[in-house]
């Protein structure tokens, strides 16, 4: 099942904000052989650059057939105390036709898609750095409902609150709330977004928060996360001037 994928060695990267108008050319790139083709677009809010990649795996994700995916992504996160925090914008898209990574695939979602948010103006206090951390004093919120793994929590050796919620569920909002033994070790927020292409369906919406306040990773304090990022694709804009659905 190999299909041609564009492949752009070392990726774009570069000192402004990419938009559908300033797409650098593929010009340079080389068609390789890939059961999935991808594009991935970072964009940093802090000094402004992007970063492009163009490239293939091996690999087929069977549950999703020929679909075409964009997850895209608003993070925050603080690493250092006083260090101002870092804010990233991106997207990854996969696909599985021919050639479905090229440069006109990624004007067109450039052309579709809107990140935005407040994170460093709203949220930044949230995501203090405790240290050291004690996790037995900081009244994490502690609940399952997920039909993902939610890993328990553990207060002997956590280092931040955890939550993450969805809700882009049919019946009610996946919510994950726990203190884990393993935790990533950075304070941050992020929402994400998935868009499926040709159903033209948004089929995940989730907030997440990882921090060391007490309390910290509420349901309220992802309310925010929700209410200061919007992230839509305009699935009219994307298909438009095509006469069907196939690039």
């Amino acid at each position: 099942l190999s299909l041609q994928c564009y492949f752009c060695e070392g990726g774009f990267t570069l000192n402004y904000t990419v938009t559908s108008d300033t797409v650098p050319s593929f010009s340079k790139c080389q068609l390789v052989n890939g059961g999935i083709c991808w594009i991935t677009v970072i964009w940093n809010q802090n000094d402004g650059n992007s970063n492009i990649l163009v490239d293939s795996i091996n690999t087929r994700f069977a549950n999703y057939a020929s679909e075409r995916i964009i997850m895209t992504s608003a993070d925050m996160k603080v690493v250092h105390q006083h260090e101002s925090s870092q804010v990233n914008h991106s997207f990854g898209y996969v696909c599985m036709s021919d050639k479905c990574n090229d440069e006109m695939s990624l004007k067109r979602i450039l052309r579709s898609l809107v990140i935005e948010e407040k994170f460093s103006q709203e949220l930044t206090p949230l995501l203090e750095i405790v240290s050291p951390f004690d996790a037995h004093s900081a009244a994490c919120y502690d609940f399952n409902n997920s039909t993902l793994d939610c890993p328990s929590t553990d207060l002997d050796t956590c280092q931040r609150c955890q939550i993450s919620v969805d809700k882009e569920t049919s019946s009610s909002q996946q919510i994950c709330a726990t203190c884990p033994y393993y935790s990533e070790d950075v304070n941050s927020v992020s929402r994400q977004v998935m868009f499926l292409l040709d159903s033209r369906i948004q089929s995940q919406n989730i907030a997440k928060i990882n921090c060391q306040l007490k309390a910290c990773n509420s349901i309220d304090n992802v309310n925010r996360v929700y209410n200061t990022s919007k992230i839509t694709f305009d699935f009219g804009k994307f298909f438009k001037n095509l006469s069907n659905n196939t690039l």
